[in-house]
């Protein structure tokens, strides 16, 4: 007879050494990575919106289920983006992944709750109630003009803490008609544009000189017409949120 799972749902800041321990080794297992505890402390402990929620599965003293609501507010809204998730494979079949996401979605009422789901996880967010938000395609970049109608411009605070001090990823920039752009690496010279910021700021990060610009429009583009491939964004609404009112930009996604 297998172990009952038992659960636990907390702020960050409030996590024991061993649980942070062990929302790493969940993790870190699932995914084949190997994060350490300073990209813990990084993404949740130094957050410069506060405190994430984190919830925990235990098949008796082994975390077997990890999941975090990462706080990543939108102007100035209370947000939460369900990010960070895995079941190890022996626990798997169980419900786990569902009874953490009930479980912080109790704790985050206040809250707005987005993400940006991959074709494999989509269909069980939409499941639980999420619906789709928005889509973002990708288009080439051939005028600087429009380049900076469709970019944001990214937060001083949030470009130094999620970017510039990032310890897993490393970002680019280019200038381009007296504006800066943030840029990830797709491959060779194509990039992609995250967001504009101030130009005093590039010093946190690698200039590039005449990429191959790629940037991401709510408007279909001919390149999904023909490679059907766009980003989804999906929330979560409670009774009486307008998610109208809050616009989710490309580079607060996690996956970036």
């Amino acid at each position: 007879m297998k172990e009952d799972i038992t659960y636990i749902c907390k702020l960050s800041s409030k996590l024991t050494e061993r649980e942070k321990e062990d929302f790493l080794n969940v993790f870190n297992e699932v995914f084949s990575l190997d994060y350490d505890m300073d990209w813990f402390r990084w993404k949740y402990m130094d957050n410069i919106y506060g405190d994430s929620y984190m919830v925990l599965a235990y098949q008796g003293d082994k975390a077997v289920g990890a999941r975090s609501f990462w706080r990543n507010d939108i102007d100035g809204h209370l947000c939460y983006q369900p990010c960070d998730t895995g079941v190890v494979k022996e626990a798997r079949g169980r419900g786990i992944f569902s009874k953490m996401t009930l479980m912080a979605l109790d704790e985050t009422k206040d809250g707005f709750i987005y993400n940006y789901p991959n074709d494999n996880s989509r269909p069980g967010y939409l499941k639980l109630g999420w619906k789709i938000n928005k889509y973002y395609y990708m288009k080439l970049v051939m005028s600087n003009k429009n380049l900076e109608e469709e970019s944001k411009y990214i937060e001083d605070d949030y470009l130094l803490w999620r970017f510039a001090k990032s310890p897993i990823n490393k970002y680019f920039y280019c200038e381009k008609g007296g504006q800066s752009y943030l840029l990830v690496n797709r491959k060779n010279n194509i990039y992609y544009v995250l967001g504009r910021f101030k130009s005093e700021y590039g010093k946190y990060f690698t200039k590039v000189n005449s990429p191959i610009l790629f940037n991401y429009t709510t408007k279909e583009t001919m390149m999904y017409k023909l490679f059907k491939n766009k980003a989804t964004i999906v929330s979560f609404e409670r009774e009486g949120q307008d998610s109208s009112k809050i616009d989710i930009p490309i580079f607060k996604g996690d996956h970036f």
